[in-house]
């Protein structure tokens, strides 16, 4: 009698079990749903321990870890499922998610092109290409992809929500701005510019022209800008000349390449020459951006700076400065960015009075408004004090419409 009521007692626990299982996953989908994400993965774990090979439950695992912004366990989940079951296109997926929020865009693509292969007819394949164009702003390709969402789900509500927010194309781009420096030793002095250019994915160039009235002088510049993605690297030019100039320069050429690195890294490399009435300028400024979980990222800025005198016989001066800057989107509409510099040569552009051999702390502070779709206007200013006891204040905005 004791042996049979011990099998009904195993049969009970056998037949109770599923059920307590699905009532533990109903209650973790709906801690989800509230984002307690800490609580709900709590759950998963628990059930991952009772069923050590359902790969559902680690997915969720691993999912959830990525929303919780631990990365690093996240990784580890997928590549265990991925590991097990080599055609889990879900984990390849979730694990591409993690890729892509870490700007790690080139690996996430890797990951979603062989999901695809397994899974060619997956919704969520391609909702994961959708996002992955439009955080690079390739929106024209995310839009594809959102089309084939719906064409494979009519309903799906993501895909529709996802297609709201994908701005349509707007490869031409006319920008207006403004900027007054004032001086503890002169008068003010003021820059306005207007430039026209065009934005493709692949191709950037435009068309620039400034009026500057600084020193007593009043002075025209115009120029061209030319960019274009060759690989993994973007390589990008400039010229722009003002005949007759003597604050400013009367040529100015650039060159640069940029370049996503591992680990949340983007490189910039930048040449600059500048040719004044009196002095001609060479900087080189290698440039380091780092991108901490979405949208808050932060660059560190050198420039080695060398000036040599052509009016008159002097030593070349070589000038080093440093430029650190911190951004955040601190919501859809809106990025607020600060920063410090030391040295001399730390405006956009270099003007005669910073050819001098002094030393200077510049404090930057801004904010990039997205006003409405193809609409933006950005504010920024910047403090100076200078070891030859002089201080700038500079302060502008620009407007921006893309069409």
């Amino acid at each position: 009698m004791s042996r049979q009521l011990t099998w009904i007692i195993l049969g009970a626990i056998l037949l109770a079990a599923p059920i307590l299982a699905q009532d533990e996953e109903k209650a973790a989908r709906e801690l989800v749903s509230q984002q307690k994400f800490a609580q709900a993965r709590e759950i998963y774990e628990r059930l991952l321990k009772l069923d050590p090979d359902n790969l559902d439950y680690q997915n969720q695992v691993g999912r959830i870890s990525a929303w919780m912004k631990d990365y690093s366990h996240a990784t580890e989940v997928f590549d265990l499922v991925i590991k097990r079951d080599p055609r889990n296109a879900e984990a390849m997926v979730g694990k591409a998610y993690v890729e892509m929020w870490q700007h790690h865009y080139s690996a996430a693509e890797e990951l979603l092109t062989q999901a695809r292969r397994i899974t060619p007819d997956d919704v969520d394949v391609e909702m994961a290409f959708a996002r992955l164009c439009h955080y690079q702003n390739r929106e024209r390709a995310a839009k594809e992809h959102v089309r084939r969402a719906i064409k494979l789900d009519p309903n799906n509500s993501e895909a529709k929500d996802l297609r709201g927010e994908i701005d349509p194309p707007r490869p031409i781009e006319v920008r207006i701005g403004f900027e007054q420096d004032r001086f503890s030793f002169t008068d003010a002095g003021n820059m306005g510019f207007v430039s026209a250019g065009y934005n493709g994915e692949e191709n950037h160039i435009a068309l620039q022209y400034e009026e500057w009235s600084l020193f007593d002088e009043r002075t025209r510049r115009a120029g061209v800008t030319l960019e274009r993605k060759l690989g993994g690297w973007w390589v990008r030019g400039n010229a722009i000349v003002g005949p007759g100039a003597v604050v400013i320069p009367r040529q100015e050429y650039s060159g640069g390449v940029s370049h996503a690195l591992p680990k949340h890294f983007t490189l910039d490399l930048d040449y600059q020459m500048m040719r004044f009435h009196a002095a001609d300028v060479n900087i080189a400024s290698p440039e380091l951006t780092y991108y901490f979980t979405k949208p808050v990222w932060m660059t560190l800025t050198y420039d080695n700076a060398w000036t040599s005198w052509r009016t008159f016989t002097a030593p070349v001066s070589v000038n080093h400065s440093w430029l650190g800057q911190y951004y955040e989107q601190v919501s859809r509409r809106l990025v607020l960015h600060a920063g410090y510099a030391r040295g001399s040569e730390t405006f956009d552009t270099l003007t005669i009075d910073r050819l001098g051999a002094f030393l200077a702390d510049t404090y930057l502070a801004g904010a990039d408004v997205k006003m409405a779709n193809g609409y933006t206007a950005e504010f920024f200013g910047a403090y100076q004090a200078r070891t030859d006891h002089q201080h700038e204040i500079s302060f502008g905005v620009n407007f921006t419409v893309k069409q």
